[in-house]
């Protein structure tokens, strides 16, 4: 009998699906050149200078930023002043305000970071102190510390008014806890915290704050969250605190708490990461510990500036520089410290104009930023008009001796 022709009950096999493309991250931005910089829309680097503390080695690279409104302010070191005469220096700086006081802006910032000490930037030409921790344990019997760090705190004023500083990376506030198995290189936090007792460091800080303001000088206290418990140096690496939160507001943050709020004081945000906060990223561009705890929980409504961004704890983040300064300032920071700007100004400027440019920055956050600038000792700056609103869309993405 022949066999029916029967269709077989199987399909035909599929051809084989595209795999899945995996997400792209974006391209590397092309970082610009400094002429590229220089030349780009006046009003987004007028905009963005509000935020940028730079550090420097030729004045004719400065002088062009300044030219440009693209910076809003200097930090003077020792390659500035070495084998220099202070009134050669103060003319310098002179010059640059001169240009800045014909743009409607206030006055630049000149920043120092002048402890006293081991760390003495200006010194020479400015004459030496020693440091505000070897004042208090050396004061004499009977002797009024709170009369010795003003004395102290005013004399150091006067120096670095005559070289035109208004801004002075001091005081450390960070608890000398000396944890076991300290390797803070560069930091030596043991030779420049004042004490292990909150209370003490809080009154000579608060101290030498009020006279510091006297003579028309901010102070900065720094470095937030507190480097007392790192135990690794931030100017090479990230550093962490794993304390719990209880711990640290009832020791390490009582300076910070009590002296930050006043209208004359600077905080600086250390490259340390709050582990209870956030676990991955250093406190001087995380969201959860400027915009979090410090500025919602806290509802700090005072300066912050970031602890110098070339060193080596944001160079070497996954983040790279450039992020990790676009992070900070939506977060909440008011100025961006870049000390080797020959090397890593470029590379943040191109970051910096690129989410400008795709309207990444927060108009809120930066319009309170701008208020609060303005108690610095300077002029009032009048308003920048905001860009036109544009579309969403993805972020783009050295070792300094420094403050």
């Amino acid at each position: 009998m022949a066999k029916a022709n029967i269709k077989s009950s199987r399909k035909a096999p599929r051809r084989n699906a595209s795999p899945p493309v995996a997400a792209q991250p974006p391209a590397p931005l092309k970082v610009l050149s400094r002429n590229e910089i220089l030349e780009a829309d006046p009003a987004i680097l007028e905009r963005l200078g509000r935020h940028i503390v730079i550090g420097y080695h030729n004045p004719q690279t400065v002088r062009a930023l300044v030219e440009k409104k693209a910076i809003a302010g200097i930090f003077i070191t020792d390659h500035n002043v070495r084998r220099r005469k202070v009134a050669d220096v103060r003319a310098e700086i002179d010059a640059l305000q001169q240009i800045r006081a014909g743009q409607d802006l206030p006055p630049l910032i000149i920043a120092a970071d002048q402890e006293g000490g081991a760390v003495a930037r200006l010194t020479p030409p400015l004459i030496r102190q020693p440091s505000l921790a070897r004042v208090l344990r050396t004061l004499k019997s009977g002797e009024s510390a709170r009369d010795a760090v003003t004395a102290y705190a005013r004399k150091q004023a006067t120096e670095l008014k005559r070289i035109g500083v208004n801004l002075n990376f001091a005081p450390v506030v960070d608890l000398k806890l000396d944890p076991k198995r300290r390797s803070d290189g560069e930091t030596q936090l043991r030779h420049r915290a004042l004490s292990s007792d909150p209370k003490v460091v809080s009154d000579a800080a608060g101290w030498y704050c009020d006279a510091l303001a006297e003579e028309g000088v901010y102070c900065t206290i720094k470095h937030f969250p507190g480097l007392g418990r790192v135990k690794l140096d931030t100017h090479r690496r990230v550093g962490d605190i794993k304390a719990p939160l209880i711990e640290l507001k009832g020791a390490d943050w009582i300076p910070f708490r009590d002296l930050m709020g006043r209208p004359h004081v600077v905080t600086m945000l250390g490259h340390v990461r709050l582990r209870e906060v956030d676990g991955e990223t250093p406190a001087s561009f995380s969201t959860r510990v400027i915009d979090g705890l410090i500025r919602t929980e806290w509802d700090h409504k005072g300066l912050l500036i970031t602890d110098d961004f070339s060193m080596g704890a944001v160079t070497r983040a996954k983040e790279g520089i450039g992020t990790a300064a676009v992070k900070a300032l939506n977060a909440g920071a008011d100025i961006v410290l870049i000390s080797f700007s020959d090397k890593h100004l470029n590379t943040v400027m191109t970051a910096l104009i690129d989410a400008e440019k795709q309207g990444q920055f927060d108009a809120g956050v930066r319009a309170a930023s701008l208020e609060r600038l303005k108690r610095l000792p300077a002029a009032q700056a009048p308003p920048i008009a905001e860009p036109a609103a544009s579309p969403d869309s993805i972020p783009a993405n050295g070792t300094a001796a420094v403050p």
